[in-house]
């Protein structure tokens, strides 16, 4: 009976075990080819849409300083036009490296024809001003030369176009593909639920019936008691299939994480890079009239009989156009950030580093500070400076929303594998805040979303940004009592 019952029992277990490895194997190949379809788009589509972005970003970046030469006459125009020119072709050599199609290669050799002619129509103009030959040089620069110009940009706007609609292409492939793939899942996992109905049912009664049996016969051998212990089976095994069950279970919801993180990741790279194309469409709308308009200016400035009262008010028309200038420069900055300089560094130094300079702030907002940062020494592979920024941003945050005081915990703790070998670190801060406002919990990470009215929106989208540039993820709730709580994770360096 103990050879039948064990063998019924290894039977059920085998099938229930090869549909969950089943499942698990199924779900690992679907995250591994998400993967690879999302890296391929990446560097297929959205590299080559950011070079492209930075193409025409740099080829806006020329516009109008030939212009200002003609007006004052500085070198500093011809410098700086120079010095963009530079970075113009840097854009060109990037755009035909990401070029993947034939369409893109023509359209960029057709750019880098034309904007050889755009740079000889500059070098003309400038030949003509300094001859004195001012008609000349400006019929030359709003003629032939801005014909030109349009025409460069035009060719930008259709080899964005071109990896807007690749874009759009793959991503419906890859929707296509996940119904499929959800669909079979759900297949595998409704026939899983049947068949382990039925093999739970058929191993109940293979089990439950032979020990009833077995313990009626022992009673009834020994007059109604128990003289004895039966032993049946062996313990043991049922705590190691639990074990091995509860790791496979483990194993699928990390997949399911990363699989979370995976789709999260390729939406917001979209995201950021719909954000340079508005970048850049700022840019021209913006710089534009504004150039206009320094035009008129300068004209007026001649015209004008100078006085004290005049010449302050051209002095604050100046100052608010090289305000509007500076703006737009930091918005074009958050749309191409900087590469991290990665280097091993301590998480724990680098957070209470944070803390103290933080201290004062902190202190003058009557907030009280509990930390449990642990400084065993475990490091990670990233830019010091970047993971500051976040620090402080997340922490300051933290402390405009506690203004009447309050109480903020930030402490650490580290992730381990099932072998027990470190693998994560995360730190959360804690705040007791009014929390974050439902209607925009959910997109509290995209740019431009803010809570307060004084904000940017752009602090927390930077923070998610450089955090998955380091390979880790950021998280935020409400807590269920009272204030918000931030999670970062980030993965430890190996060796």
């Amino acid at each position: 009976m103990k050879l039948r019952i064990q063998s019924r029992m290894l039977t059920g277990f085998v099938i229930m075990i090869f549909l969950i490895l089943t499942l698990c194997v199924f779900a690992i190949l679907y995250t591994n080819r998400l993967q690879e379809n999302s890296a391929k788009i990446l560097d297929e589509n959205v590299y080559s849409l950011k070079a492209a972005e930075e193409l025409e970003i740099a080829l806006l970046d020329m516009k109008g300083l030939t212009a200002y030469f003609i007006l004052n006459g500085e070198q500093k125009w011809l410098d700086l036009f120079s010095e963009k020119k530079m970075s113009f072709y840097t854009w060109l050599a990037e755009a035909r490296s990401k070029a993947h199609t034939a369409a893109e290669e023509i359209l960029l050799d057709s750019i880098d024809v034309q904007f050889q002619q755009y740079l000889e129509y500059h070098a003309q103009v400038v030949h003509y001003y300094r001859h004195k030959n001012l008609n000349d040089a400006h019929a030359l620069l709003v003629g032939e030369m801005r014909n030109t110009f349009n025409q460069i940009y035009e060719k930008c706007e259709e080899i964005l176009s071109i990896n807007e609609k690749l874009i759009h292409e793959s991503g419906r492939i890859m929707a296509s593909e996940n119904r499929i793939v959800i669909t079979i899942m759900y297949g595998i996992g409704i026939a899983g639920i049947i068949l382990g109905i039925s093999l739970g049912t058929i191993l109940a009664r293979s089990i439950t019936h032979p020990i009833y049996n077995l313990v009626l016969k022992v009673k009834d051998a020994t007059g109604g008691e128990l003289i004895e212990k039966v032993d049946i089976s062996p313990e043991t095994e049922l705590e190691h299939l639990d074990k091995y069950v509860r790791n496979l279970i483990e194993k699928i919801q990390l997949i399911n994480r990363d699989l979370e993180h995976s789709q999260s990741m390729l939406l917001r790279s979209e995201k950021l890079a719909a954000l340079g194309k508005v970048a850049s469409g700022l840019a021209h709308e913006i710089r534009n009239p504004l150039t206009a308009i320094k035009m008129l200016i300068y004209s007026l400035q001649k015209e004008v009989k100078k006085n004290p009262y005049t010449e302050k008010d051209f002095e604050i028309i100046f100052n608010e156009i090289d305000r509007m200038e500076g703006f737009l420069q930091n918005f074009l900055d958050f749309a191409r950030p900087r590469n991290p300089n990665y280097d091993q560094i301590n998480i724990a130094d680098t957070l209470q580093q944070t803390i103290l300079l933080l201290t004062p702030q902190i202190r003058e907002a009557n907030i009280q500070m509990s930390s449990d940062i642990q400084s065993d020494g475990i490091r990670t592979f990233a830019d010091r400076e970047q993971l500051c920024q976040v620090f402080i941003n997340i922490i300051l945050n933290a402390v405009q929303a506690m203004a009447n005081g309050g109480l903020l915990e930030i402490s650490t703790r580290l992730m381990h594998n099932l072998a027990g070998s470190p693998t994560d670190i995360q730190i959360i801060f804690n705040d007791t805040g009014p929390g974050i406002p439902p209607d925009i919990i959910g997109s509290i990470f995209d740019p431009f979303i803010t809570g307060r009215k004084d904000g940017t929106g752009l602090g927390l989208s930077i923070a998610h940004r450089i955090i998955s540039n380091h390979g880790g993820w950021i998280d935020a709730v409400n807590n269920p009592e009272k204030g918000a709580c931030f999670t970062i994770n980030l993965p430890v360096s190996k060796g």
